[in-house]
């Protein structure tokens, strides 16, 4: 199972083909912030969407 960086919760899973199917792709219902796994070098790139308040 895979645990939020920030705040340790359970992440759930996001469809891969969202992201191209390159990467496992999970998101914590508490922080919101998602976590790409990259299974074959090990790398984790975490992302924390942003609000564009601009119009």
């Amino acid at each position: 199972m895979v645990h939020c960086p920030l705040c340790n919760q359970p992440m759930d899973g996001i469809d891969p083909d969202e992201y191209g199917g390159y990467a496992d792709i999970y998101i914590c219902g508490v922080c919101q912030i998602e976590q790409a796994i990259f299974w074959d070098s090990g790398e984790r790139v975490v992302l924390e969407k942003h609000e564009d308040d601009q119009e």
